[in-house]
């Protein structure tokens, strides 16, 4: 089990994330559960429970597959009858105490789960190596992005959530998407209640239950915010829903334009930060959303935090910017 330091990085940024739909993302189709898919991320769902498969277990095995080349690069690059020298001989016992070490962790490790608990709204999450995992409610949540070396080179970012224990560190979430964002609004929609299932027909046996436990409870508004709509199964029950609340009332949306994309710092990465304040008042221009247009037809759209900071294009491209009012 991976632990992270969860500080490094905010520091520096303002990576934490709101409990907010943001992005749409792939459906959860049945593809995707571990009954159809030994090797797929979902252990089983419903409409109240969700277990999602962390397949950390897999690093544990992969440090002694790597202790195993290490071996045999070494025995290349060792010259003749120098095996049994120092410093030779403390590389090699190093490795070997690597693969001896990962393959008992391997064999004594028990599956780690992330458990999102729908009906009492609670995530459970493990914690490193033989740790107990946490069980904390959802909406407490401390959960940031990380960037981490990818395999090209180019910075990976990943969703974690920090230890409530011990803030400075943390672990990865995931999901059968990759983008943080996308992992993030999933979790969000699926943790509330109030809202229709997320879309995929992995979740269709439980939508009419769902729908009818909602009705029941008089259709309570959404408990966070979206920027996509969360539509019913069917035009029927959405008809009953609207009675009590709309998608409108509970989803800040703009109509984006087709092809434009959203400021990713992974691939933004020469974007430089910049903090707006309002001049009559210096005060933050905070959480609005901001319009980039450049010469070339790109648009990329993205959002001030709340200290009213965001990252920009480098002044060597030419765009123009906008801040975007929501409709009310």
């Amino acid at each position: 089990m991976e632990e992270i330091n969860s500080m490094s990085s905010k520091k520096v940024l303002n990576t934490y994330l709101k409990f907010e739909i943001t992005d749409s993302f792939k459906k959860v189709d049945k593809k995707f559960l571990k009954k159809y898919n030994k090797r797929e991320v979902f252990e089983n769902l419903d409409d109240n429970t969700l277990v999602i498969d962390t397949m950390r277990i897999l690093s544990a095995y992969a440090g002694g597959i790597l202790s195993i080349f290490g071996f045999i690069i070494l025995f290349i690059l060792t010259p003749d009858n120098n095996y049994f020298k120092i410093p030779w001989v403390i590389f090699y016992t190093t490795l070997f105490l690597v693969f001896v070490l990962s393959l008992i962790y391997a064999l004594t490790i028990s599956k780690q789960y992330i458990t999102l608990d729908r009906r009492n709204g609670l995530i459970t999450f493990p914690k490193k190596l033989y740790g107990k995992p946490f069980t904390i409610e959802f909406d407490k949540a401390i959960v940031y992005w990380v960037g981490t070396g990818g395999s090209s080179g180019n910075i990976d970012m990943k969703l974690a959530i920090a230890y409530p224990d011990n803030k400075l560190l943390g672990t990865y979430l995931s999901a059968h998407v990759e983008p943080y964002y996308e992992i993030w609004s999933f979790y969000v929609w699926y943790m509330d209640r109030n809202r229709p299932l997320p879309p995929g027909d992995a979740f269709d046996p439980y939508r009419e239950r769902d729908f009818l436990r909602r009705k029941a409870e008089g259709f309570p508004p959404p408990l966070y915010k979206s920027y996509v709509p969360t539509p019913e199964a069917t035009p029927e029950q959405q008809k009953e829903r609207e009675q009590y609340w709309t998608d409108e009332q509970y989803t800040e949306k703009f109509e984006r334009e087709e092809g434009s994309t959203w400021y990713d710092p992974q691939i933004h990465n020469d974007w430089e930060e910049t903090t707006y304040l309002k001049p009559e008042t210096k005060t933050p221009v905070a959480n609005r959303y901001v319009k980039f247009i450049f010469n070339d037809g790109r648009i990329i759209y993205s959002q001030t935090n709340e200290d009213g900071s965001l990252y920009e294009p480098p002044e060597s491209e030419n765009f123009e910017m906008q801040f975007i009012d929501l409709k009310k």
